[in-house]
């Protein structure tokens, strides 16, 4: 999978469609099979877990209109035994709530992942993710720590060599998900604001070599805080647009500050990792609160 000298980043992404077969409908959740379950369970060595979702925040949609991305209108009816009950609107997507991305978020010239036309209606949505049931076991690669830092700085895009760097003796088996620490609650808890791919300006995250280093490694999952770089060397949106070539299930915006506080006191950065998504049909994420147990 790995990209061949003087192959343009383009050429490599397509490359890479039809490792699953023609309309596959699970991309890298293909990797999660019984042996990398079996691997999760193994993990499991003191039963600690840390919940890997940010808080829900209410805000504007990012698609610019009228709807929020999240609200909650809560009601009770009164009566000798009392009810309450509400209402939840959510827009998975954006910078902001934790959610994965499903096969049909992301499309290259009117197709999504695997070849399924934009207009399908059978093409693979949330639902497919979500009934594979997303257990595996999980790797943290701890960038700041591993690098000396902070944060992953702006300038210099998260890659491959790094992730081996924080994984040092770790050896990471087709099927795992890959938890990317790179400092976002750091970076943001010192007044840097995380905006868009499209805003102007570098921005952290992950570059070509580090998403090629995904393919090469069977990569699952991947569940990271900052997402792709924004930087002028770097190929745009790379990892994200692995989901379209290779079908990387992705899940964003994660809080990973405690998973790798955790790994440090266990001095150890394996566990079991779980995500739960709604089966919902046609939907193309959904928010999620992935689960990481050590």
């Amino acid at each position: 999978m790995s990209r061949l000298p003087g192959q343009t980043y383009e050429d490599w992404l397509l490359s890479l469609r039809g490792t699953f077969g023609a309309r596959d409908r699970l991309g890298t959740a293909n990797y999660i099979d019984g042996a990398a379950r079996q691997r999760g369970r193994g993990a499991i060595v003191t039963g600690e877990t840390v919940g890997l979702a940010r808080p829900l925040r209410p805000g504007p949609s990012p698609r610019g209109d009228d709807r929020p991305a999240f609200a909650v209108e809560v009601f009770y009816t009164d009566g000798p035994i009392g009810m309450g009950s509400d209402h939840l609107e959510l827009d998975c997507h954006g910078r902001n709530n934790t959610h994965i991305d499903a096969l049909n978020h992301l499309s290259v010239d009117g197709q999504w992942y695997g070849g399924w036309a934009v207009d399908d209606p059978d093409a693979p949505n949330v639902a497919d993710l979500a009934n594979h049931n997303l257990f595996t076991r999980g790797v943290l690669a701890d960038i700041p720590r591993a690098r000396g830092t902070a944060w992953a700085e702006a300038e210099e895009p998260v890659t491959g060599a790094d992730i081996d760097h924080a994984l040092g003796s770790t050896a990471f088996e087709p099927g795992d998900a890959l938890l990317l620490y790179m400092g976002r609650d750091r970076y943001e808890a010192a007044g840097n604001h995380y905006e868009g791919l499209r805003e102007g300006g570098p921005q952290p995250g992950v570059g070509g070599s580090a998403a090629e280093w995904m393919a090469d490694n069977k990569v699952s999952l991947l569940c990271w805080d900052f997402l792709d770089s924004s930087h002028p060397q770097e190929p745009f949106a790379c990892t994200h647009r692995l989901l379209w070539a290779l079908g990387l299930v992705l899940v964003d915006n994660c809080n990973l500050a405690d998973a790798a506080a955790l790994a440090q006191r266990a001095g150890r950065i394996t566990g079991a990792l779980t995500v739960a998504a709604l089966a919902v049909p046609g939907g193309t994420g959904c928010t999620v609160r992935p689960l990481f147990v050590m």
